[in-house]
């Protein structure tokens, strides 16, 4: 008896081949489609701004751009760019104080909520804020190890937010 070395000896039929060959194709065509329209991008630019009023005679306003920048799935960066000003009784405000920092974390997700742990923070060059105000109107959460849950929405199919569990506040506008 001869051994037919073809791979494809286990085909009986031509119809067999275009069977597989079809699903192949369909499958590879559906990969690449769920990839090309993922909305997980590689970067997130949501510009803020917002006045925090703490008594009568004092405000603080804080205007700046977050970027977020994923480094595969499990790991990321959020920077700040932007000032921070305090406006306060009677006295000429202050002028604004410029804020550049860089937040390094951790995340994992459990549906749509995203569970964040601190692995590092820096300043960059031009930052002239103290770490109290960026505690207190930047990143609430800027410790090494500190933790943050954040809920992520996919509004009207085309744009990435993150919020609170019902209400999403920050948008990625690009």
């Amino acid at each position: 008896m001869t051994v037919n070395r073809s791979i494809f000896a286990f085909i009986k039929s031509p119809l067999t081949l275009l069977f597989i060959g079809g699903f192949v194709a369909a499958f590879g065509a559906y990969a690449l489609r769920s990839i090309y329209s993922t909305p997980l991008k590689s970067q997130c630019v949501a510009p803020i701004s917002f006045y925090a009023i703490q008594d009568d005679n004092h405000a603080v306003l804080t205007r700046g751009v977050y970027r977020t920048y994923r480094a595969g799935l499990n790991e990321g960066r959020v920077t700040f760019i932007g000032s921070i000003e305090h406006f306060g009784g009677t006295k000429e405000p202050e002028p604004p104080i410029p804020v550049q920092r860089e937040v390094t974390f951790d995340g994992s997700f459990s549906g749509n909520l995203l569970h964040m742990v601190v692995t590092g923070q820096h300043r960059r060059i031009g930052d002239q804020s103290s770490d109290r105000d960026v505690k207190d109107f930047v990143f609430p959460q800027i410790g090494h190890g500190d933790t943050s849950n954040t809920f992520l929405y996919l509004l009207d199919g085309k744009v990435l937010a993150t919020g609170t569990e019902t209400v999403p506040r920050v948008a990625c506008i690009n």
